[in-house]
């Protein structure tokens, strides 16, 4: 078990043991937090989420088995024992009722709380049966590589940055991520940053995930970041992207404050027509998931079917992939589906390059949103603009002329 980000609460009115404890879990690789009563207990446990909580059972202000009674009601996810220098069989049955894991008597030996530790860090881990559950296929080797990034960002708690097209699953897998983390138990929040009234801050806890946040203004992204590291509490932020890696990381619409602050974790999603060597796996999971919802025996792919979907270009990827499926298994016959069981027209979503969309239109997005972008940011100065974008004033003029952008 990985030591990294783990972050540990002692709570103990004996600032030498508390130092010891403090040295000892150091060493060990952990993050410790201190607090010397029930009240900066709670304070700290308001500020931030803990893996564990090592707690003395006489504070000055009450007792280790209402700290307790206080973790089960509002932090249950988190595992805590409790210490003591006056134990007696009533006080280790009560404080075991209220929900502490453990209750050891003081001296205690570095190899005892060695083993205090893992044990209360193995109770915070989901169970492997209940990952299996909240993972993608592990038969589909894109997905394998994503349930990884999944566990690793789910196990840290860092903020984490999902980029990907329309349609590649960056929700589901931000609500992956939700499941597997110790936020598991608290509600997941998702804000569209391209509605202009949404609330930045919700009133919930838990994750917190900003969809589409290219389409919000740099002054909005900067009255988030404030207002994110002014909270009392610490929400699992991911955020989502429908622009590249390069788009987003080098556009001038976005802070490189909040980039710093978000871009802890990355995930980048794949389009699903550079998928083509799995698409015959992948249609099979996602065949197998589909009758698995509606109880019934998973459909087969005819090979011409297969072969007309590898063909097409997939614009809005997985998400159109499951309602070309869905359709296909609902009106196939025989639980086999033919090339005719699959309707590729009017699936809603757009191709990316195409007669609609081609190359000199692609391109002119780019430069309205990046020229937007330079305005914004100086307060529609065109020299400073120009200075930004890397082109002369002139050269900017005649762009905002042709593309017809307003200041």
């Amino acid at each position: 078990m990985s030591n990294d980000k783990k972050r540990i609460l002692v709570v103990d009115d004996e600032p030498d043991i508390l130092q010891l404890l403090d040295i000892s879990l150091t060493r060990m690789g952990f993050n410790v937090y201190k607090a010397e009563s029930l009240g900066a207990a709670k304070y700290q446990l308001s500020k931030y989420s803990f893996h564990l909580c090592l707690t003395d059972f006489k504070l000055p202000d009450g007792l280790g088995s209402e700290l307790v009674g206080y973790a089960q009601e509002h932090h249950p996810q988190m595992p805590i024992a409790v210490i003591t220098a006056f134990g007696t069989i009533n006080h280790a049955v009560d404080t075991l009722k209220r929900g502490a894991y453990d209750f050891i008597t003081k001296p205690i030996s570095l190899e005892t709380l060695r083993n205090l530790v893992i044990t209360g860090l193995q109770l915070n881990q989901p169970k492997e049966a209940d990952r299996e559950q909240h993972l993608l296929d592990s038969d589909v080797p894109y997905f394998n590589s994503l349930n990884t990034l999944i566990l690793k960002y789910a196990d840290s708690g860092v903020p984490t940055l999902i980029f990907g097209q329309l349609g590649s699953w960056k929700e589901e897998i931000a609500t992956l991520i939700h499941k597997n983390s110790r936020q598991h138990d608290k509600s997941i929040t998702f804000i569209d940053c391209e509605q202009d009234d949404v609330s930045l801050i919700p009133e919930t806890t838990g994750t917190w995930v900003y969809a589409n946040m290219e389409t919000l203004s740099t002054e909005k992204q900067g009255q988030l970041l404030k207002q994110l590291k002014t909270l009392s509490h610490e929400p699992h932020i991911i955020v989502t992207t429908n622009w590249s890696p390069d788009e987003f990381k080098n556009s001038l619409g976005i802070k490189k404050t909040l980039l710093r602050y978000i871009a802890v974790g990355e995930i980048e999603t794949r389009p699903l027509i550079s998928l083509n060597d799995q698409l015959p796996a992948i249609c099979e999971s996602r065949l197998e998931a589909l009758a698995e919802k509606w109880q019934k025996v998973p459909c087969k792919l005819h090979p011409t079917a297969l072969t007309k979907l590898r063909d097409y270009g997939f614009p809005g990827n997985l998400k159109e992939l499951d309602l070309v499926l869905s359709k296909a298994a609902i009106n196939c016959e025989n639980q086999l589906i033919r090339e005719d069981d699959i309707e590729l027209d009017n699936t809603g979503f757009q191709p990316h390059l195409d007669g609609t969309r081609n190359l000199e239109k692609y391109i002119e997005d780019i430069e309205i949103r990046e020229i937007t972008n330079a305005l914004a940011k100086t307060n529609n100065n065109k020299t400073k603009a120009a200075e930004l974008l890397g082109i002369s004033f002139r050269a900017l003029r005649y762009k905002i002329k042709k593309l017809n952008i307003e200041p």
